[in-house]
Protein backbone atom coordinates (compact mmCIF):
# COMPACT_ATOMS: atom_id res chain seq x y z
CA UNK A 1 0.00 0.00 0.00
CA UNK A 2 1.35 3.61 -0.99
CA UNK A 3 0.73 6.25 1.42
CA UNK A 4 1.23 10.59 1.00
CA UNK A 5 2.96 12.61 3.02
CA UNK A 6 3.49 16.51 2.91
CA UNK A 7 6.69 18.55 3.68
CA UNK A 8 6.44 21.83 4.27
CA UNK A 9 9.08 23.31 1.85
CA UNK A 10 10.58 26.94 1.40
CA UNK A 11 9.84 28.62 -1.27
CA UNK A 12 12.95 30.42 -3.10
CA UNK A 13 11.44 34.01 -3.23
CA UNK A 14 8.58 35.51 -1.43
CA UNK A 15 5.22 34.78 -2.72
CA UNK A 16 2.56 37.57 -2.68
CA UNK A 17 -0.47 36.65 -0.56
CA UNK A 18 -3.00 38.18 -3.29
CA UNK A 19 -1.91 36.39 -6.13
CA UNK A 20 -1.29 33.12 -4.94
CA UNK A 21 -3.15 30.33 -3.25
CA UNK A 22 -0.02 29.51 -1.22
CA UNK A 23 0.39 29.72 1.88
CA UNK A 24 3.11 32.42 3.49
CA UNK A 25 5.35 29.33 4.22
CA UNK A 26 5.82 28.02 0.90
CA UNK A 27 4.12 25.10 -0.91
CA UNK A 28 3.27 21.29 0.38
CA UNK A 29 4.78 18.72 -2.48
CA UNK A 30 2.98 15.46 -2.07
CA UNK A 31 5.79 12.39 -2.14
CA UNK A 32 4.34 8.50 -2.49
CA UNK A 33 5.96 5.96 0.18
CA UNK A 34 4.90 2.86 1.20
CA UNK A 35 3.61 2.72 4.61
CA UNK A 36 6.94 1.27 5.86
CA UNK A 37 8.89 4.30 5.15
CA UNK A 38 5.58 6.64 6.28
CA UNK A 39 5.66 4.65 9.99
CA UNK A 40 9.76 4.96 9.82
CA UNK A 41 9.30 8.76 9.16
CA UNK A 42 6.71 9.13 12.02
CA UNK A 43 8.94 7.05 14.63
CA UNK A 44 11.92 9.44 13.72
CA UNK A 45 9.59 12.53 14.20
CA UNK A 46 8.41 11.04 17.39
CA UNK A 47 11.93 10.41 18.64
CA UNK A 48 12.39 13.99 18.32
CA UNK A 49 9.78 15.05 20.28
CA UNK A 50 8.05 16.87 17.13
CA UNK A 51 5.06 14.63 15.73
CA UNK A 52 4.69 16.98 12.60
CA UNK A 53 8.17 17.74 11.63
CA UNK A 54 11.95 16.15 11.81
CA UNK A 55 15.11 18.23 11.67
CA UNK A 56 17.35 15.23 11.21
CA UNK A 57 15.15 14.26 7.76
CA UNK A 58 14.85 17.89 6.58
CA UNK A 59 18.48 18.07 6.97
CA UNK A 60 18.77 14.59 5.12
CA UNK A 61 17.02 16.16 2.00
CA UNK A 62 18.51 19.44 1.94
CA UNK A 63 22.26 17.83 2.04
CA UNK A 64 20.76 15.67 -1.01
CA UNK A 65 18.89 18.62 -2.86
CA UNK A 66 20.95 21.54 -2.21
CA UNK A 67 24.58 20.82 -1.20
CA UNK A 68 27.74 20.25 -2.83
CA UNK A 69 28.15 16.55 -1.80
CA UNK A 70 24.59 16.50 -2.43
CA UNK A 71 25.24 18.19 -6.37
CA UNK A 72 28.07 15.46 -6.34
CA UNK A 73 26.17 12.52 -5.51
CA UNK A 74 23.25 13.20 -8.36
CA UNK A 75 26.77 13.99 -11.22
CA UNK A 76 28.38 10.44 -10.24
CA UNK A 77 24.35 8.69 -10.29
CA UNK A 78 23.79 10.60 -13.67
CA UNK A 79 27.45 9.29 -14.69
CA UNK A 80 26.66 5.82 -13.41
CA UNK A 81 23.46 5.42 -14.95
CA UNK A 82 21.55 4.72 -11.71
CA UNK A 83 18.99 6.03 -9.10
CA UNK A 84 20.28 9.05 -6.34
CA UNK A 85 19.49 6.42 -3.76
CA UNK A 86 22.03 3.91 -5.64
CA UNK A 87 24.46 6.20 -5.59
CA UNK A 88 24.48 7.47 -1.86
CA UNK A 89 24.00 3.78 -0.92
CA UNK A 90 27.59 2.65 -2.99
CA UNK A 91 29.20 5.83 -1.41
CA UNK A 92 28.14 4.97 2.28
CA UNK A 93 28.93 1.19 1.82
CA UNK A 94 32.45 1.96 0.22
CA UNK A 95 33.03 3.48 3.37
CA UNK A 96 31.49 1.50 6.21
CA UNK A 97 32.41 -1.98 5.10
CA UNK A 98 36.10 -0.98 5.00
CA UNK A 99 36.32 1.37 8.10
CA UNK A 100 36.91 0.08 12.06
CA UNK A 101 34.03 2.77 13.12
CA UNK A 102 34.41 1.30 16.87
CA UNK A 103 38.44 1.92 16.96
CA UNK A 104 37.76 5.57 15.09
CA UNK A 105 35.18 6.49 17.64
CA UNK A 106 37.84 5.15 20.31
CA UNK A 107 40.63 7.56 19.10
CA UNK A 108 38.08 10.11 19.22
CA UNK A 109 37.32 10.04 22.43
CA UNK A 110 40.97 9.82 23.78
CA UNK A 111 42.05 13.05 21.27
CA UNK A 112 39.07 14.53 22.74
CA UNK A 113 37.30 15.13 19.02
CA UNK A 114 34.08 14.39 17.53
CA UNK A 115 34.54 10.93 15.10
CA UNK A 116 33.76 12.79 12.11
CA UNK A 117 36.90 14.72 13.15
CA UNK A 118 39.71 11.69 13.98
CA UNK A 119 38.29 10.42 10.66
CA UNK A 120 39.63 13.67 8.53
CA UNK A 121 42.71 13.67 10.73
CA UNK A 122 43.50 10.02 10.00
CA UNK A 123 43.05 10.33 6.34
CA UNK A 124 45.23 13.45 6.07
CA UNK A 125 47.90 11.69 7.90
CA UNK A 126 47.50 8.78 6.01
CA UNK A 127 48.20 10.70 2.98
CA UNK A 128 51.42 12.70 4.58
CA UNK A 129 52.82 9.02 5.31
CA UNK A 130 51.85 7.56 1.79
CA UNK A 131 52.88 10.67 -0.06
CA UNK A 132 56.60 9.93 1.81
CA UNK A 133 56.84 6.41 1.65
CA UNK A 134 56.17 6.75 -2.35
CA UNK A 135 58.89 9.79 -2.57
CA UNK A 136 61.44 7.53 -0.82
CA UNK A 137 60.27 4.27 -2.87
CA UNK A 138 60.85 6.56 -6.04
CA UNK A 139 64.18 8.02 -4.74
CA UNK A 140 65.71 4.27 -3.93
CA UNK A 141 64.66 3.16 -7.63
CA UNK A 142 66.15 6.25 -9.57
CA UNK A 143 68.89 6.00 -7.34
CA UNK A 144 68.99 9.50 -6.36
CA UNK A 145 70.40 11.15 -2.94
CA UNK A 146 69.97 8.89 -0.06
CA UNK A 147 67.00 9.47 1.95
CA UNK A 148 67.29 9.16 5.89
CA UNK A 149 65.33 7.33 8.17
CA UNK A 150 63.64 8.67 11.23
CA UNK A 151 65.03 6.03 13.06
CA UNK A 152 68.61 6.74 11.64
CA UNK A 153 70.92 8.62 14.48
CA UNK A 154 73.69 9.40 11.88
CA UNK A 155 71.42 11.70 9.72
Amino acid sequence: MVSLLSLMVKPPVPHDKSSSGVSEGGCRPTFYMTAELLEAIEAQCAAEGNRKRSPFLAEILELLLTSDVGQQLREGAQKHRRPLVYELEANLILFNEHIPTERIVELAETSQRNPDQMLVRLVLLGLRVYEKAISRMEAEIEGGPEVVSYGDASG
